[in-house]
């Protein structure tokens, strides 16, 4: 899978005082009516159990140059996510990234086991987007739009 080219995301949950997040490529766009998006979440962490409490989660849309964003919410310090990241809620209420090329705000509309993930599918209350190319991650290295 990694000759599939991917979008890369930040998910977030919880709350403003108490948030989670992770780096995601596993993403993708499910149904237009509702608008339906679902993410990949690994069952051995703090992730789900945070978006089954808050029933709600952000997608936010890395752009080009936010590798190192990428890469600070990758890491296994978990508490250090959220250190010096500007965060703002929407509808939901869970903290949505203050710069990213684009946000969704999502509440928990379904999920479904998948082996070592769970597919959280979500469905978006509030969105929007800015200006700017999308940061892409592709056989193991980050990387930009090719135009």
């Amino acid at each position: 899978m990694g000759h599939f080219g991917s979008g890369v995301t930040v998910i977030t949950t919880g709350s403003p005082e108490s948030p989670v997040g992770f780096t995601a490529s596993s993403v993708a766009s499910l149904s237009l009516d509702p608008l339906l998006v679902m993410v990949g979440v690994a069952t051995d962490g703090d992730s789900l159990a945070g978006i089954r409490e808050s029933g709600a989660f952000g997608v936010n849309i890395l752009s080009r140059d936010q590798e190192a964003l990428a890469m600070h919410f990758a890491r296994s310090d978990r508490e250090a996510r959220f250190r010096d990241v500007e965060v703002r809620t929407r509808s939901t209420g869970v903290p949505l990234l203050g710069a990213s090329l684009a946000w969704l705000d999502c509440a928990l509309h379904a999920e479904f086991p998948a082996g070592d993930h769970v597919v959280v599918v979500g469905r978006v209350e509030s969105c929007d987007a800015g200006a700017g190319e999308p940061l892409l991650y592709f056989r193991g290295r980050f990387g930009g739009w090719l135009s």
